[in-house]
């Protein structure tokens, strides 16, 4: 899909994939250029549970009129994130069972800018100029132990405690959205994704395929690699052009 805004033009692609493991995928995702709005949520709860929880986050951030002001929009997609995890908490509660909850991480662009918002271990990385960083910081276990000097971050990888989350949307009953403001240049590439591209694919590898001309053919490669890898896990991906408009 694309779309354009006064200073930038975005085109974007997403895939999402159950893996080669699990039945079921609890993913979900919003592909929305025409409102400057990306976001992947990684379900996480038994049965169905975290599918619906990933997709009430899309549903509710789909709803988002069109941005004008970077911050109000930003506060307004963190408080909608922050309702649905009361009632994710609500519904476990009544259910008298395990967390029913969802990573996120999402992007919103305005102008010349883009805030990320996330929770959990989905991520968000940018290749600018054939460099590939990693925008985002993982609520878990093994980041807190990087933190604090116990891990280094190469440890931290293979680490059997790696996907213990710390927060996550209806994971406590007050949820903290971490927020990030960048400067959008031309050329830049953004990839949202959840956690199972990552656990199969190397930083290398990522960067490799995103350096696809395409971002349709970029989000079916890493899809394919991932699943090729091993597919151990459900594995979604947005990817995210950012150009120059020059009308």
């Amino acid at each position: 899909m694309t779309s354009t805004a006064r200073l930038f033009a975005w085109k974007s692609a997403g895939v999402t994939h159950p893996g080669r493991i699990r039945s079921l995928n609890q993913d979900a995702y919003l592909d929305r250029p025409e409102l400057g709005l990306w976001v992947v949520a990684d379900g996480m709860g038994g049965h169905s549970s975290g599918g619906m929880a990933s997709s009430l986050i899309v549903e509710r951030m789909a709803a988002m009129p069109h941005a004008r002001l970077l911050g109000a929009a930003a506060d307004e997609a963190s408080e909608i994130l922050r309702r649905v995890n009361r009632e994710l908490v609500a519904e476990a509660e009544m259910l008298h069972g395990d967390i029913i909850g969802s990573t996120v991480v999402a992007v919103i662009a305005v102008g010349d800018h883009c805030a990320l918002l996330w929770a959990g271990d989905s991520r968000a990385y940018r290749l600018r100029d054939g460099d590939l960083q990693q925008l985002t910081l993982d609520h878990t276990q093994v980041q807190e132990m990087v933190d604090e000097g116990v891990l280094t971050p190469e440890q931290a990888e293979s680490h059997p405690l790696s996907n213990v989350l710390v927060r996550a949307v209806g994971g406590d009953v007050e949820l903290e959205v971490d927020r990030r403001v960048e400067a959008l240049a031309d050329g830049d590439r953004y990839l949202l994704c959840s956690d199972g591209l990552v656990k199969e694919l190397s930083l290398a590898r990522i960067g490799e395929i995103l350096a696809e001309p395409e971002p349709a053919s970029a989000a079916e490669t890493l899809i394919q690699a991932a699943c090729d890898a091993g597919g151990r896990d459900n594995v979604t991906v947005l990817v995210i052009d950012f150009m120059s408009n020059p009308g």
